[in-house]
């Protein structure tokens, strides 16, 4: 009964298919095995184009309870994470942020 509080769905949402092309094969392998062990993948457009990445990181937000993300928000740049990470603040989402090189956790407020 505990465990069904904590549950967790995991979805995997990609652009486009096709977008990792030109990774490298760990990483594709890595995605392969990440969506055979999600609950639901879902694909949002079926044209290759820039504006797939913004709609998808849009996508992931609007239908998430709570986000967490791998983040260094000390830097100023200009990404789709922190593009993403500005639209779920000024959705008023909860969100925890993991920074990639200390591991330090923090939670801004939205």
């Amino acid at each position: 009964m505990l465990l069904k509080k904590f549950y967790i769905k995991i979805i995997v949402v990609v652009p486009f298919i096709g977008y990792d092309s030109k990774w490298p094969d760990q990483s594709k392998h890595r995605l392969k095995k990440l969506i055979q062990n999600a609950n639901d993948s879902i694909v949002i457009s079926h044209s290759a184009d820039v504006s797939s990445y913004k709609k998808r990181n849009y996508y992931m937000v609007d239908h998430a309870e709570y986000l967490i993300g791998v983040f260094d928000d000390q830097k100023k740049l200009r990404s789709g994470t922190a593009q993403t990470v500005n639209y779920a603040l000024h959705q008023g989402k909860v969100i925890t942020l993991i920074h990639p090189d200390t591991m330090e956790i923090t939670a801004p407020a939205p």
